[in-house]
């Protein structure tokens, strides 16, 4: 959707460019103006749409992580495709600030089995 937008853009960039060209040959100052003001709006639809793609792609792999991380009720895992879960990851940091930092085993413990060394939070 984002790459037919962009070449979208880029076509009527190409074009635009031509017409530019086109009108140079004229001495009509109202023409070349209003092609100048054309080839700057999509100069800034073009920049804006790469800007898009950025923010849409940033978001997609947002939505990728939220759907492959599962919680157990204590601690968040990761499914991975074919191999068995990742993790597991410390639900306080991924609850309030959408980081996936990884549980360390901390055997022995009276805290708890796994220590999160960022909330410095233990759980079982």
């Amino acid at each position: 959707m984002v790459v037919e937008y962009i070449s979208g853009l880029k076509v009527a960039w190409d074009v635009a460019k031509a017409l530019k060209v086109a009108t140079d040959a004229i001495d009509d100052a109202q023409i070349k103006l209003q092609m100048a003001e054309l080839i700057s709006a999509l100069a800034d639809a073009k920049i804006e749409a790469a800007e898009n793609a950025e923010t849409i792609s940033n978001l997609q792999k947002q939505l990728n992580t939220k759907n492959s991380l599962r919680f157990d009720g204590k601690k968040y895992y990761k499914d991975i495709e074919g191999k068995e879960s990742d993790g597991p990851f410390c639900p306080t940091c991924y609850d309030a600030k959408s980081k996936e930092i990884r549980l360390q085993h901390t055997p022995g413990s009276v805290f708890g089995s796994w220590q999160c060394k960022v909330c410095n939070g233990f759980f079982e």
